[in-house]
């Protein structure tokens, strides 16, 4: 299974007075227009998902179904779960994704550090402590091939910056 894990977009500051809680902080303007440009280079990669499982909060949301729109995935196959909150342990997004095992050859998972950089952490080491950084709106490829054991490849690692240039 390949797993590309996307950090949300840019979101409001939480510095600034006026910011909802975290949970409902939305992407800003910049944020979408670079989330869109990711998505763009994502398509360029050849990425196509046919699933997107996102966090519950609503700039993640926001990332979400700007995937989803540049994939023209069907709002039925975007799936909100748990698993892929700030400080969700990462055996909750394995156990999610082996319910999707036979079913999606590809699955976006949008979500927020920590909690995607130790998903990875675990596929690639077996450990929690991360070894990569997510930006914001950055992605990674994950190769899953024996789920639900925890262990995976990295296919590659992309910078938003690189993916708006691909896109």
């Amino acid at each position: 299974m390949r797993v590309i894990l996307i950090r949300h977009g840019i979101a409001h500051d939480r510095a600034d007075p006026d910011c909802p809680p975290d949970p409902e902080r939305a992407l800003t303007e910049e944020g979408e227009r670079k989330t869109r440009k990711v998505a763009r280079g994502l398509r360029a990669l050849g990425c196509a998902p046919t699933r997107i499982l996102t966090s519950p909060y609503v700039r993640a949301r926001e990332t979400a179904q700007l995937v989803a729109d540049a994939f023209d995935v069907d709002r039925a196959r975007i799936t909100l779960t748990e698993a892929l909150l700030p400080e969700a342990a990462p055996h909750a997004l394995f156990q999610q994704l082996f319910a999707f095992n036979n079913a999606d050859e590809e699955i976006v998972c949008v979500g927020h550090a920590p909690n995607l950089d130790k998903v990875i952490a675990v596929a690639l080491t077996g450990e929690r402590a991360p070894v990569t950084a997510l930006k914001k709106a950055g992605a990674a490829l994950l190769l899953l091939d024996d789920l639900p054991r925890m262990r995976g490849a990295l296919g590659w690692l992309m910078p938003p910056k690189v993916l708006s240039d691909l896109g």
